[in-house]
């Protein structure tokens, strides 16, 4: 490039006001760009109408109950190896699946009941995992914490066993169990009593579990009532403030 076309820039420079020492600031401005419908995706396309997920998280914790049954009655000798598994995937993540489509469907109930609850067969079948695997040595501190986190789930299934005396009669029976399996195992962990009655109210839970999942699968299918579940012993619309 020779001097003169040198010149010729910077006086072109000079004539539109950038100074030829400084670096021009070029602004682009935005420009909007069409997409093709395909790709385009709002709040609304998220499903609220996804299929019934309650059948699923019924009968994973029935299937988790089997399990824990079957160790708890001495019919089957197989050791944490073989129970961890299961816990983990069917109780523990299908409930949680079940949990998080039922938030789709805006169900309070069912979201909080699934996801907590999957946790805690997630959480104990993880333990179980710890001790095998990472070479837990004290294991009397560490069911001594899983009888302190049993405490929490208990309370936890206070709650809901109170909210479900607004849905139908099986819910209340299974929380209700559950909460006798729990207040079972807190005294098996902590007193040393029998695990025999933490059997006995998981396999209550198993039964009603079953039965409920069966029902609101055939009811679903159906389009209307074929099983009942039996009417709500409350109506918490009456307890609604006026004010």
């Amino acid at each position: 490039m020779n001097s003169s076309d040198s010149s010729s820039i910077s006086q072109s420079d000079e004539e539109l006001g950038f100074p030829t020492n400084k670096v021009r600031e070029i602004r682009i401005e935005p420009t909007q760009i069409d997409f093709p419908e395909s790709y385009k995706m709002t709040l609304n396309s998220i499903p609220t109408n996804c299929c019934e997920p309650g059948p699923l998280g019924l009968f994973s914790l029935a299937i988790g109950c089997c399990v824990l049954i079957a160790a708890d009655f001495g019919w089957s000798n197989s050791g944490l190896l073989l129970r961890a598994p299961w816990l983990f995937w069917i109780p523990g993540i299908a409930q949680m699946i079940a949990g998080i489509f039922e938030i789709f469907r805006k169900n309070v109930f069912g979201s909080f009941a699934f996801i907590i609850y999957g946790s805690l067969w997630c959480g104990i079948a993880w333990t179980y995992m710890q001790v095998l695997y990472a070479g837990v040595e004290d294991s009397h501190l560490e069911l001594h914490h899983l009888g302190v986190i049993c405490v929490g789930f208990e309370i936890f299934s206070i709650i809901l066993f109170i909210a479900s005396l607004g849905l139908n009669t099986t819910f209340p029976i299974i929380l209700g169990f559950i909460q006798v399996a729990l207040i079972a195992l807190v005294s098996h962990i902590f007193w040393g009593t029998s695990s025999v009655p933490v059997a006995v109210g998981l396999l209550v839970v198993c039964v009603f579990s079953y039965y409920t999942g069966f029902a609101v699968f055939i009811n679903t299918i159906a389009g209307g009532q074929v099983m009942s579940t039996g009417g709500p012993f409350l109506n918490w619309k009456n307890y609604v403030s006026k004010n």
